[in-house]
């Protein structure tokens, strides 16, 4: 919609008016995002493109809803002001603070308190091994040019003693730091392996993508210690490689298809990154 479309929706419902600011906020690839200032209240106005096939970030206006609705309360993403699907417009309360900068604590302590929330319900993701490799080798099998290299070898790994309402796409979706720290952009969440989203903070391709430095060893010790669940640190090691053999697909995949010179640069560099996370030279 346009702006002046917007602002009539939102002054439909009480949430603007004529003196409200409207703002476009530079958001990730797909959806349109506002900043929308009115008297005293900030909100985010965030209109839904379509959702994309066979990606793995899938865009799901209904599931951010209700991922909001079900963290209210746990100091770990914005407060939900209200869902239009006709629209496929969503309004939340604006962080107002800045990006992530390196919080490590920051990102342990709220990884904890979002296992309160309820998962029940939502898409569920792999969760063996065999499976996540499978869904990497599928998108190394669109590719035009894939990398030599080959998946990682199996481990046993049972199932995860708990299933956690996980964000799958944590990144640089992160704004502010300590107990303000919150995760933003809930569009693709899943019921599934807290480990899926400590991955998607600590891979080195999340990070090239939000155009953010890889984590140091350092940042990632600061990040296990401050966890302090060694068992959950035990289980990632056996994970990781399975996750960044996937992602790595992705990267290769989104490479391939997009057509934004800077952006496939950016996919290309990722992937050599995360084949050398998972254990392979690139």
């Amino acid at each position: 919609m346009t702006e002046s479309e917007l602002r009539d929706f939102l002054s439909s419902h009480g949430l603007a008016d004529s003196q409200t600011a409207l703002r476009t906020l530079k958001g990730g690839y797909l959806n349109t995002v506002w900043r929308v200032d009115t008297g005293d209240l900030c909100f985010v106005a965030k209109e839904f493109a379509k959702p994309m096939a066979g990606t793995l970030f899938p865009n799901l206006p209904e599931d951010e809803a209700e991922a909001l609705h079900r963290l209210a309360g746990l100091d770990v993403a914005p407060d939900l002001v209200g869902f239009w699907p006709d629209a496929s417009l969503l309004v939340y309360d604006y962080v107002e603070a800045d990006m992530w900068s390196g919080d490590m604590q920051g990102v342990a302590q709220l990884l904890l308190r979002k296992e309160a929330a309820d998962p029940t319900g939502f898409r569920a993701v792999p969760l063996a091994i065999p499976d996540i490799i499978a869904e990497g080798d599928a998108l190394f099998a669109r590719c035009t040019s894939p990398p030599c290299a080959s998946p990682p070898p199996v481990a046993d790994v049972p199932p995860p003693q708990k299933f956690s309402l996980i964000h799958t796409d944590i990144g640089v979706n992160l704004v502010g730091e300590g107990s303000g720290l919150r995760l933003i952009d809930w569009q693709c969440p899943a019921i599934g392996d807290i480990c899926e989203d400590i991955y998607s903070f600590l891979s080195p391709a999340f990070q090239i993508l939000g155009e953010r430095a890889s984590l140091t060893d350092a940042q990632v010790r600061d990040f296990w210690d401050a966890l302090a669940r060694p068992d959950l640190e035990e289980r990632y090691d056996l994970l990781r490689p399975a996750y960044a053999w996937r992602f790595a697909g992705y990267c290769a995949w989104r490479a391939d298809v997009l057509e934004d010179a800077a952006i496939c640069a950016r996919y290309r560099r990722a992937l050599a990154e995360e084949l050398i996370y998972m254990g392979h030279q690139a």
